[in-house]
């Protein structure tokens, strides 16, 4: 009899959990991993669980449950569930999983009985078996925006992704996301390529997520927030930047989530890294009122310190981010932003406890240069700025959303504005 053992987002023993799983996969399914960083901070933020099987007391394999969309079809199942199985070597089991059936699960390997202990620990859930070592389906597509084509890779799009990841931010081969997630049977939030001349310019990936951080009142109603899109990951190739693709890819994304019914479109950035500041909330018109303090374990080329993020929300299903142009946003400067006090000067504090309608945080203007020249210097801007996050950026009396940027010279800022009911009602319309 298969018996699970669900872990679910703040079990204590999450982190552990995921150490012993990665140690007993054998070494060829390596590639079918997601990174530990994601298992660890992101797929428990989008509601998902580990799932540990047993069969007759002997441990036979494990699998993460990635929220998955709702299916027509299945009117009765409250949520959606793609089971990412990973077998454990040496088991009865034991590549029994390559079989070349797409989306159908192998003959030997029990996945009904496995989906069936899922769901009897998920009331209301349905769970579709996925084997990330069985050959997938996919199904590129293109819409062409001037000289760019944007849409779903293709196998061979999908494989290559893998490796801008590694060019762009100088990651270790395991800190690459799997490339099967990009085939249709994964069931996979988001997957968009973008291609110039038929080369591979830059991807952008997300994932269904169910629920998220907490919303104004009124805006998880009015944006469906049971259902959201968290935006993982975007890259664009060094051989490619400064044409305005990462903000195509974004748009495009945005659009789609909306004509699926999704309103909230979150992720993560570094709030330290100024041009994608000025994307997020200069073009987008993104907000953020959540901080994550050194959210994620890893280091690479362009994160050599603690990874603080922003959490960033999205109101794609509002009308002031529909109305965003799809021209380059303009950054103004601070002195034509309005009446805003400054609380930092650098790294050095000026005023933590502002009273003021609109803050002015400043940050650097290239982190990345600045992590690489002078990590002394970095470390003193990023523990400055976490102490200002932790304290100002939030919903509560008293806190700010951040919700523009501005510069002055050579000196780059975030722009906040207070918290209340009169800005959730303008940023909400």
């Amino acid at each position: 009899m298969i018996e699970v053992t669900l872990l679910a987002a703040g079990h204590p023993d999450w982190r552990a959990e995921i150490e012993r799983i990665c140690d007993r996969i054998a070494p060829a399914d390596v590639e079918t991993l997601f990174p530990t960083y994601f298992l660890a901070a992101t797929l428990p933020r989008i509601g998902g669980y580990i799932a540990r099987f047993s069969e007759d007391g002997r441990w036979i394999g494990a699998g993460f449950l990635f929220p998955r969309r709702p299916d027509p079809d299945r009117p009765d199942c409250a949520r959606m569930y793609t089971l990412r199985y990973h077998h454990a070597p040496g088991t009865d089991h034991d590549n029994a999983a390559h079989r070349p059936t797409p989306g159908l699960s192998p003959a030997r390997l029990p996945a009904n009985a496995l989906t069936a202990a899922v769901e009897a620990r998920l009331p209301g859930a349905c769970v579709v078996f996925y084997d990330p070592r069985s050959p997938q389906r996919y199904a590129p597509d293109a819409r062409q925006f001037g000289p760019f084509s944007i849409g779903r890779p293709s196998q061979e799009e999908a494989a290559r992704i893998r490796g801008l990841q590694a060019c762009i931010w100088g990651s270790a081969p395991g800190s690459s996301y799997p490339a099967d997630i990009h085939g249709l049977d994964f069931g996979l939030g988001s997957s968009l390529v973008a291609r110039v001349e038929g080369r591979l310019a830059g991807f952008l990936l997300g994932f269904i997520k169910f629920g998220g951080p907490r919303l104004p009142a009124g805006w998880h109603e009015r944006f469906n927030g049971d259902l959201r899109l968290e935006s993982q990951v975007m890259g664009v190739s060094p051989d490619f930047r400064g044409m305005g693709i990462g903000a195509l890819l974004k748009r495009i994304q945005g659009e789609d989530a909306r004509a699926e019914g999704m309103g909230v479109v979150h992720w993560t950035f570094d709030p330290l890294q100024f041009p994608n500041a000025a994307l997020n909330f200069g073009r987008l018109r993104a907000l953020a009122f959540d901080f994550y303090p050194d959210l994620y374990p890893f280091r690479n080329a362009l994160n050599r310190l603690p990874a603080s993020r922003f959490g960033v929300t999205w109101l794609v299903g509002g009308q002031r981010v529909q109305e965003t142009s799809a021209s380059r946003a303009h950054v103004p400067d601070l002195a034509d932003a309005g009446p805003v006090v400054r609380v930092n000067h650098g790294p050095d504090l000026l005023d933590v406890t502002p009273d003021n309608p609109r803050i002015a945080i400043e940050i650097p203007a290239n982190w990345t240069a600045l992590q690489q020249q002078d990590p002394a210097a970095a470390q003193a801007w990023r523990e400055a700025t976490d102490r200002l996050f932790v304290r100002l950026v939030g919903q509560e009396p008293g806190q700010y959303v951040i919700t523009g940027v501005a510069r002055e010279g050579e000196r780059r800022f975030l722009v906040g504005e207070r918290a209340g009911v009169n800005l959730w009602a303008r940023l909400g319309a």
